[in-house]
């Protein structure tokens, strides 16, 4: 049984919930810079290390008022009272009653965003467009590198709305990118209500939704990825986990053994109580009987959304105990480190020296996050425990540096952990690796399955615009000698031309030469070798000095 586990099912033994001082633990509402007088607060998702938050505001008179319909904005396009009366209208059409005025509608929702190096939330900040518009938005769960976000519903980008959920990652850690749908096979709602969380992997999610096999309300459902942002059909997780009545907001604890959710089922409190179950296998259908928290968490009003982050020892969770909605948190556990600083540095592989300008990337799915570099050429970045963690080096000149990271869960790491990324400058004569490049038989007409190799090529030779290349085509010995030459000749220069003239690769950077049958790679003997020298190599020919005009230049 994991840390987390044992420290939340000892703290549910106890009548009331105390620290590892035998102290009561403390019930802390939130600061007014997040709680507000009279609106809602709801759906807290906090970042891995517990400094940024992420939260709702409901029905409040700042929100982003962007309204997309057939790809224009309403709100440049109408008179405020025309604009506040299509907007009713389009919340009456989702809630089924009247919505004026719409800032004070339930589907006003808008994600902010808190942060803090100390854990106080004392910087907020309100995004705007794509992050928000004047349609239902809320962030349901963050992705383990703490640039991605999942939100509620999907939004065309030429206007409206859909049932689901879609992905936002942060792009050079300035602007959210506009929202992509995720995909979930045999995807409904007969409900009103949804929510998801996701494993630390991404390999998981579980969803709270109404579907036709549910047992009352909402029941939560399991998925399994399939593909980038794709994931099976849901699967109900059974009566050990669901109920009659309403199952909403799960949580998955980071080592994804835990689950918390709310539920209105009979032994709450309340209207809402929050409860934890321990996964038993993988299965997802195998759970351990349910604990339900009691005071300070649980009350006689609503307590839901819980979640608890790892790195603090905090569980966050909404609350109506005092009229409005409110966002709340207890401190349930010590807080326990579940990552890895990673500390590293980019160095030339042949000298040794350190590289500027170099551009890296992090994360379990690229391209993941940018990796803050400095002038030294070094770098820091947490690195999750459990988790295939993938970072990337690129500079123009140098081949690619790719590492996997993987650190375990039930060890601690005392120290920074050091890595050093030795990257390769491209030299005069070094083969550059490709797919194979098909042709028809005896002729310089290349097959249609060659295209892809082609195309990798020229994202190489745009990305890597300091290098020339020489096309060397080679034949096996079967034949005329001066035929055989005339066709590699005629094959390297059908590549160039596709380079050239499809791809507008400039053509003072290609060479192309044909070598007939005078390099083979083994003795011609058997059709198996005759087959290797009937071939292609992309060869370096030259490598330019980097000057200020050059990228523009070619």
């Amino acid at each position: 049984m994991s840390n987390i586990s044992n420290l939340l099912l000892i703290s549910l033994l106890c009548l009331l919930f105390t620290d590892a001082n035998g102290q009561y633990l403390t019930l802390q509402k939130l600061s007014a810079g997040i709680n507000t007088a009279g609106y809602d607060e709801i759906s807290p998702v906090v970042g891995e290390f517990g400094n940024t938050l992420f939260f709702t505001r409901v029905g409040y008179p700042d929100f982003d008022k962007t309204l997309i319909e057939n790809g224009q904005d309403l709100n440049s396009l109408l008179e405020y009272g025309n604009y506040s009366v299509k907007l009713a209208g389009i919340y009456n059409k989702i809630g089924g009653k009247s919505a004026y005025p719409p800032y004070r509608s339930h589907f006003n929702q808008d994600i902010w965003i808190a942060s803090s190096h100390v854990n106080e939330f004392d910087r907020i900040e309100h995004p705007g467009y794509p992050l928000n518009n004047a349609l239902p938005n809320s962030v349901s769960e963050i992705a383990p590198d703490g640039q991605g976000i999942i939100l509620i519903n999907q939004f065309p980008k030429e206007g409206g709305m859909k049932k689901g959920f879609s992905t936002s990652h942060l792009v050079d850690n300035k602007y959210w990118s506009y929202p992509e749908p995720l995909e979930i096979e045999n995807y409904y709602n007969t409900g009103a209500d949804v929510n998801l969380t996701m494993s630390r992997d991404q390999m998981v999610i579980i969803i709270s939704t109404q579907r036709d096999d549910s047992y009352g309300g909402n029941d939560l459902y399991v998925c399994f990825k399939t593909g980038h942002n794709k994931y099976s059909s849901p699967v109900n997780m059974g009566p050990q986990i669901n109920s009659a009545y309403k199952e909403s907001t799960p949580h998955l604890s980071e080592d994804g053994n835990v689950i918390f959710f709310a539920s209105n089922r009979p032994g709450s409190m309340g209207k809402n109580d929050i409860y934890l179950s321990r996964k038993l296998d993988d299965s997802y259908q195998n759970w351990s009987v349910l604990e339900r928290f009691i005071t300070p968490i649980n009350s006689t009003a609503d307590d839901i959304q819980p979640f608890f982050n790892t790195a603090t020892g905090y569980l966050y969770f909404a609350s109506t105990r005092e009229g409005s909605s409110d966002i709340y948190r207890v401190k349930i556990a010590e807080p326990k480190k579940e990552t890895v600083v990673v500390k590293g540095k980019l160095t030339d592989f042949k000298t040794e020296d350190k590289l500027e300008e170099v551009t890296v990337y992090a994360g379990v799915d690229f391209p993941g996050m940018k990796v803050p570099i400095t002038k030294d050429g070094e770098f820091a970045l947490q690195v999750p425990k459990g988790v295939n963690y993938k970072i990337k080096a690129q500079k123009p000149g140098y081949y690619d540096y790719e590492e996997s990271l993987y650190y375990k869960t039930n060890f601690v790491y005392v120290k920074d952990r050091k890595i050093n990324l030795e990257m390769k400058p491209m030299s005069k004569g070094d083969k550059i690796k490709i797919k194979p490049i098909y042709f028809v038989k005896s002729k310089p007409t290349m097959l249609e399955t060659s295209y892809t190799a082609l195309d990798e090529l020229a994202t190489f030779l745009k990305t890597n615009r300091l290098l020339n290349i020489e096309i060397q085509g080679h034949t096996d010995n079967q034949g005329d000698e001066v035929l055989l030459q005339q066709l590699s000749e005629d094959r390297a220069e059908a590549i160039k031309n596709y380079l050239v003239y499809e791809k507008h690769i400039h053509p003072l950077r290609i060479e192309a030469k044909g070598y007939g049958s005078k390099y083979p790679t083994n003795k011609n003997r058997t059709e198996v070798e005759r087959k290797k020298n009937r071939r292609v190599e992309i060869v370096i020919s030259k490598v330019k000095k980097q000057t200020h005009n050059m990228a523009k230049k070619f």
